[in-house]
This record gives structure tokens, C-alpha cells and sequence, in this order.
């Protein structure tokens, strides 16, 4: 089958799930420039270029009235390589929707949603773009999210497409193969990841170091990323030698060095649909504690995996932090399980299999 993945963002995971289709079927992975550059490591590109069929869309800024020729430019990429089926990453409403209407007529489009419901606040203030969303997603074939809890809030928010979404995990990310060896991290070392917003609970965790701080044991918190919650926390962290700030984007080539280091990864999030996150620990065998919210618990399975908390707990967060620091026995065997869990449920090719089976759903139902 030929099958056109249109990702805008999500670059790595885009190029990983290309990689593992491209073993069936013939592929063209239309990526923006940028996220390109800052996601896909040099050895990931050049497989992408032995392997797939690689095209680049730079779509123009926000209210630029060059938009509509941008689309057509879109269009004419995606119907050059005459696909069979169409299959979207959700981002702009705009560019994948138009893409989606374009092509639903012809072929089946598959729709893969990242962020299924608004964050809180995001209804009142960006209330036309949901509303656009739902409309195109009911354009769709099929959709595709990476769990359950996912997929009934979504059926619940919008009945009309229930019976057509699809559960599929987050593969991992990070490095091609997953780790075995933890031995190399620094003991005592925690890592939080990623873009720092405020449902990403930073407060919480701080919160949590300070309470093991004050019962006397040494830690370290590793803080990579940058992000709009940061200065509010900037004195508080100036203040604790024991916390080593990297405040800006991290580039693919920092991160397996960053995961190797630390010990575990914390996710102290307050909302959240799935992490990206927890699967690049997995990939590099780090434990990871968690919260209770969204489909986290689903991949961070708690005493298997990594530890589940709830959420704003800073107290519970904190025992859970101190049982991995004085059970090296315990994080030995959650590394474990982090890693045999990447190798079994979130491997590319198992993923690439569900999402075949995905796409003859979709044919089946044009």
C-alpha cells in the first residue's frame, strides 16, 4: 500500500512509526523543517532517506495570507506520490484538516490524535480551533489514540465518532533499540524532561525534593527543558545547589546522555493524555514515577514499570522518590521492567503491525 504520513510535529515519532510501515508498504513522510531539525538525530535522518520517500512543508506563520497557496503547495506534494491512504498527525486544524478534506473523497484518511480534549482554560480562550477539530476528526476514517482512558473521554466528548478510534501505544523514542544497563547513571539523580508548563507539576516535584532534603537524604534533580512555568520557580531552584537547571530546548543529540545519567524520571504532571517522556525512559531502561492522570498509568504500571502517585501529592511523590533512593533492588527491577516493556509493547514494529491493521479497518470502511 502506498501511505502518505503527513506530521507537522511529532517529528521523531512520525519518522520511527515511517521506518517501521516502510517493512509493508511504500511511505512518504511529509515533515515541517524546523521540528525536523530539532527532533531527528543525524542517524535517524539518514535511515529516513534509505528508506522512505522524504519531503519537507514549511507552513507559513499564523494569519499570513500566503496560507491558501501553502495548502495548495501541500496538496500537490501529497497527491504527487498518488497515496493510497492518508494518515495525519493532529496539530494546526488548518493544515491537517484541509488535507483531510481533500483527500477523504479519494482514499481513507487515518487521524492520529496526540491531545484528544482541551487543557484546562484552553476551551474559553482557543474555543474555535476545538470546535474545528472536532469537525474535521468526524471527517476521518479512523482515528487513532494510545489509550483506553483516552479513548472514552474522547467517544464521551463527541458521539459521532465512537466505534471508529483505535488504541494504539506511544512507540519509544529517544535511541532505535532499547537499553538494558542501568549501571551507568548517577545514582541519586532524578530527571524531569521536556516542555515546562504548569500541568507538568515542576512546583510539585520541587516541593518533593525539599521534603526529602529536610529527612536528611542527598539527591540530585536534573531539569532539562524550557517552558512558561519556569519563572515562577527560577529563586526557589536558585537557592538548592542540589538542582542543575538546563533551561532551553534540548537538542536530539543531548538526550540520550540525559537519560543516561539520571537514576529515574519523574512526571509529576497534574494533566496529561500519555508522555513521550515515559517512553524514552523506557527506551534507556529508566523507572519512571508518575501520576495518576490520563493514560500515563497504562505504560507506567506501577510496581512493574516505574510508581504511580497522585497527582499534587507532594508528600506521596516524595515516599515514592525515597523508595527508590534507598532500594537499589527496587529500581533495578522497575529498570527491568521499563525495558522489557519497550521491547515488548512498545516496539516500532509491533506498533507498525496495529497500525497496519489500522489502515485495513480504514480501507475496509471508505
Amino acid at each position: 500500500m502506498r501511505v502518505a504520513l503527513l506530521a507537522l510535529h511529532f517529528a521523531e515519532y512520525a519518522s520511527r512509526l515511517a521506518l517501521a510501515l516502510a517493512a509493508k508498504h511504500e511511505v512518504l513522510l511529509v515533515l515541517r523543517p524546523g521540528n525536523a531539525r530539532d527532533e531527528l538525530s543525524d542517524d535517524l535522518r539518514a535511515q529516513l532517506s534509505r528508506t522512505v520517500t522524504l519531503e519537507f512543508f514549511e507552513p507559513p506563520r499564523k494569519r499570513d495570507p500566503r496560507f491558501l497557496g501553502a495548502i495548495a503547495s501541500l496538496n500537490r506534494v501529497l497527491r504527487g506520490f498518488s497515496p493510497e491512504l492518508l494518515h495525519v498527525q493532529e496539530i494546526h486544524p488548518v493544515y491537517s484538516g484541509w488535507a483531510i478534506l481533500s483527500f477523504r473523497r479519494y482514499v481513507p484518511v487515518v487521524l492520529t490524535i496526540h491531545d484528544h480534549l482541551p487543557r484546562e482554560g484552553e476551551i474559553s480562550k482557543y474555543g474555535w480551533k476545538w470546535r474545528l477539530r472536532g469537525w474535521f476528526r468526524r471527517k476521518a476514517s479512523r482515528m487513532i489514540v494510545h489509550g483506553p482512558r483516552m479513548r472514552t473521554e474522547l467517544e464521551e466528548f463527541d458521539r459521532r465518532i465512537a466505534g471508529r478510534i483505535e488504541v494504539i501505544p506511544h512507540g519509544i523514542l529517544g535511541c532505535s533499540d532499547t537499553e538494558q544497563d542501568i549501571s551507568g547513571c548517577e545514582p541519586g539523580t532524578f530527571l524531569f524532561f521536556g516542555r515546562i508548563h504548569p500541568y507538568k507539576g515542576l512546583r510539585y516535584l520541587l516541593e518533593a525534593a525539599e521534603l526529602l532534603q529536610r529527612r536528611g537524604l542527598p539527591l540530585r534533580l536534573l531539569i532539562a527543558g524550557t517552558g512558561s512555568d519556569l519563572d515562577s520557580h527560577r529563586a526557589r531552584m536558585a537557592r538548592s545547589p542540589w538542582i542543575e537547571l538546563i533551561d532551553r530546548y534540548i537538542a536530539a543529540t543531548e538526550v540520550p546522555g540525559l537519560f543516561r545519567r539520571a537514576s529515574a524520571v519523574v512526571l509529576p504532571y497534574t494533566d496529561a493524555t500519555q508522555s513521550g517522556v515515559s517512553a524514552m525512559a523506557f527506551a534507556f531502561a529508566r523507572p519512571v514515577i508518575a501520576t495518576n492522570v490520563g493514560d500515563v498509568p497504562e505504560v507506567v504500571v506501577d510496581g512493574q514499570t516505574g510508581l504511580i502517585v497522585p497527582p499534587r501529592d507532594s508528600g506521596a511523590l516524595a515516599d515514592a522518590m525515597q523508595k527508590l533512593l534507598l532500594d537499589r533492588s527496587l529500581r533495578d527491577a522497575l529498570a527491568s521492567g521499563a525495558a522489557r516493556f519497550a521491547r515488548d509493547k512498545l516496539s516500532w514494529p509491533r506498533i507498525a503491525e496495529a497500525t497496519d491493521s489500522a489502515y485495513r479497518r480504514a480501507m475496509n470502511s471508505h
